[in-house]
């Protein structure tokens, strides 16, 4: 804390610099896109050829940008400044369009370093069940994942509408990748221990077993990501997911799904 202190007072006047003025970052924004000329930045922005120039000016100084004979180019420093603010401006977004959801629920399950990452699924919507239809989520849930071609999933709760979502998936001929606990384990052992071994012998299935508990569950598809989490109870909240059918997020979900699996072991029809 001591250290982030001593460096904020260091830098304290550069970090209110780019921002304070909505100008100056959303000129950044452009520029980070290609160089461009005042006019260009002007009628893109919407602002006065004045206002340009000054804010272009002062962010020469501070040899964020430079002016060369085709327009505004960002300077190396330029564009790693950009690149972190963009990052910030999207986490904030983040939080700020779900903030009820990141409320109400325990982060524990997703690793420090994707929630350093988590500005990459600011293109998302929030799924909420309501009293007069407690299963909206779920429905929803199931018409996004049913006509995947791949399937990546993290399971630490048992549900039956999963089971049978998984079989027409595997029907379908789908790529079915599943991370679940010991316990979804001997749960699905205990209901139809036969059915499971059969299952497991199907090549486009590949399942795999945690120890731990994670506190998040989450789907993966070629086309979307959705996530859940726990609540602060410790209990898995239902009624509300975050869904997300940009390229970001779904590298993001994919990426975790990974870390998951990497913690895990793969299961046989002869462990069953």
């Amino acid at each position: 804390m001591d250290d982030i202190s001593k460096i904020y007072e260091e830098i304290e006047d550069n970090l209110k610099f780019v921002t304070t003025s909505g100008v100056r970052i959303k000129m950044m924004a452009s520029l980070l896109e290609k160089p461009k000329t005042s006019t260009q930045l002007k009628d893109e922005l919407g602002v006065g050829a004045s206002t340009v120039i000054h804010a272009a000016r002062d962010m020469e100084k501070e040899k964020i940008l430079i002016e060369k004979t085709d327009g505004y180019h960002l300077t190396a420093i330029g564009k790693i400044i950009t690149m972190k603010l963009l990052e910030m401006i999207k986490t904030i977004y983040t939080v700020e369009k779900s903030k009820d959801f990141w409320v109400r629920h325990l982060i524990d399950g997703i690793p420090e370093e994707f929630i350093s990452n988590i500005h990459m699924i600011y293109t998302h919507e929030l799924l909420t069940s309501s009293i007069r239809n407690v299963f909206k989520t779920l429905s929803i849930y199931l018409e996004l994942t049913k006509k995947a071609k791949v399937f990546y999933g993290v399971s630490p709760i048992f549900v039956d509408a999963f089971v049978s979502m998984v079989t027409k998936l595997l029907k379908r001929e789908t790529k079915v990748n599943l991370v679940i606990t010991e316990e979804v384990f001997e749960e699905l052992k205990n209901i139809d221990r036969e059915g499971l071994k059969k299952v497991l012998e199907n090549k486009n299935l590949s399942l795999f077993v945690i120890q731990e508990v994670p506190t998040v569950a989450f789907t993966v598809t070629d086309t979307a990501f959705s996530l859940g989490l726990f609540g602060e109870d410790g209990v898995y909240d239902p009624t509300q997911d975050l869904i997300s059918f940009d390229k970001e997020a779904i590298k993001w979900g994919r990426d975790l799904f990974e870390y998951y699996k990497s913690r895990a072991r793969k299961i046989d029809s002869g462990e069953v």
